[in-house]
Order: structure tokens, then sequence, then C-alpha cells
């Protein structure tokens, strides 16, 4: 990725965004293996709606490191995944950010005015949290340049339906390289009748039903197919470091994170193991590069990266 994507890419995750800026998506590289454009290029909303875009904007740098399957492959078109990761925490300061997610996309004409798409997963967020604890959290937003989004229960959008568990909560207990471990199981899919993205999560396997996002929120994933991301990023202000990944290990390290059990669902509800590599983004320092998809498994994550 060029200087001048990883700044537009990094500006979705540090700051609240009340403003945008225009361009197009990147084309795809690398036959095979493709870079894979975030939403946040264009819609820095995307990560954290409604808030002010004007400062530092050279001092932010965002990294990611994931697989992506994208639609119209052979004809097969699916509308929800699921997916068994490790959880960690780090020490992290108010200029840091490091999270594990799935996102669900719909690019639209490739401009921001139509761009759709919901995310979720755990993330360490001093800023948002004023703690640097391990954190559940969706998000979502709803294109143009005007465009509506938010993250967690912070306005209307996501209802939820647990009782044990809301988006904002902390994760505990979390892993331990070379100790314990604690995975977390999350899933969603479209529900076919309704239409509404319905969100499961739980602990070692156990995900549960948290709740949905109702159809009439995000029209642009009305009957249109969907890009199905899902691994690490991070992103850091200046003059704090990049901070860890996943695990804080690079990929093929025996204490490296990992996204396991991978599954796409189709319209109808059915689970489709990931058995074959998919493409991926990644930064081009080589910091967070992940491994291939073998066995529906990767792993990812790296300790930091020199900018």
């Amino acid at each position: 990725m060029d200087n001048s994507s990883q700044l537009i890419v990094l500006l979705g995750v540090l700051l609240l965004a009340s403003s945008l800026f225009g361009g197009c998506f990147s084309s795809l590289q690398e036959e095979g293996h493709p870079r894979i454009a975030w939403p946040s290029e264009l819609h820095p909303e995307f990560f954290l709606p409604n808030g002010n875009l004007t400062a530092d904007r050279n001092s932010i740098i965002t990294y990611y490191s994931s697989h992506t399957w994208l639609p119209g492959g052979g004809g097969v078109n699916y509308y929800g995944v699921e997916a068994t990761l490790d959880v960690y925490n780090f020490d992290l300061e108010h200029g840091q950010v490091s999270a594990a997610a799935i996102w669900i996309v719909n690019r639209g004409d490739g401009h921001p005015s139509s761009l759709s798409a919901i995310q979720f997963g755990w993330h360490i967020f001093p800023w948002l949290y004023k703690d640097s604890r391990t954190h559940f959290y969706t998000a979502w937003m709803s294109g143009g340049v005007s465009g509506k989004g938010c993250m967690n229960m912070n306005c209307p959008g996501f209802h939820k339906s647990s009782s044990s568990i809301a988006p904002g909560h902390v994760i505990s207990p979390v892993s331990h390289v070379g100790g314990q471990k604690s995975n977390i199981t999350m899933r969603i899919f479209k529900e076919k009748y309704s239409g509404d993205w319905h969100i499961h999560f739980g602990p070692n396997g156990d995900s549960e039903p948290v709740g949905y996002f109702p159809k009439s929120l995000i029209p642009g994933l009305i009957d249109n197919p969907v890009e199905i991301s899902f691994g690490g990023y991070v992103a850091h202000r200046k003059p704090r470091l990049s901070p860890p990944m996943g695990s804080g290990y690079v990929a093929y390290n025996e204490n490296s994170a990992f996204f396991g059990n991978l599954k796409l669902i189709d319209q109808d509800g059915n689970d489709y193991t990931i058995d074959k590599d998919l493409p991926y983004t990644a930064d081009m320092k080589g910091c967070y590069n992940p491994s291939v998809i073998d066995s529906a498994q990767f792993f990812y994550g790296g300790p930091g990266c020199i900018d």
C-alpha cells in the first residue's frame, strides 16, 4: 500500500469522522493474492462516525492483515461467515488501536455515496473506552457524504437481544502467550425472510444470539452481493508506536493468533467450510502479513511496525 493510500485508510480508525474525502478504490493486484481496498479508504466514518477529522491527518498510520471472499465467483454469493479466534490484550495508550474483526461490505459503484458496511469483533481502543481492556464491539455505516453510522450502542441502530452481552462489553478472560488460551466464536448472517443481519458471539465455541442490524438500517445491503472479510487491524497516532496485532507474534510462529473453523453462509443459512486460500490485505512492509488459509484456518499479526 503506498503512502497516500495508507494515510487515507488510517483516518478511519482513530478519529471520529464528520466529513470525508473522495477518490476511487484501488484496483486488485497480483492475481491469486490481490490487494483488497478497505471501506475506510473512502469512508472513514465506517469506523468512527460523527466526529472531527480535520486535525493531524499526517500523524496517523493504519495496517491490516486479513482475507476477503469476493462475490461473483462461479455465480455463488454468500451472506454470512463464522469464525473462531483467540482474544488478546495489550497495554495500549490513547493514540493506539488493535483489533480483530469481521467485515460485511457492499461498495456500490465504488464511491463513498454508495458504500455500506457492518463490522464487529474485539478491539482494544483506549481513546473510545478510556481503558486498555479488550472489548466486544459492533459498527455500521450506510454511505453518502453525509452518511449515517454508529459504533456499539452509541446511537439507535443495532437491536440487542441478549441479556448477557452487548456491544462494548469487556471480554474476559483473554489469552496469554505460552499459557491459557481464550477463544471466541463470531457469526453473522442475513436472515432469509426478514433480511436482517444477525450477530452471534460467545466464548470458547459457544456463541449465542447478541442482536441484529435491521434490514432498513443499511439499505445498501438489501438484495446486493457483499464482500466478506476477516482478520486484524491496528492503528497509531504518531509519536505513539505501531501497536501489536493479534497475539503480538507474526504468522507462522507457534504463538501466532489465528482465525479458524472458517465457514461461509449462503442465503438459506447453510454453512460451507472455507477449503481454499482467499485474496488478502496486508501492509507492504510485511509487518503483519497473514498466512495462507489452510484447513479453514489462517494466522496473522505481529509485534509492531516501523513506519
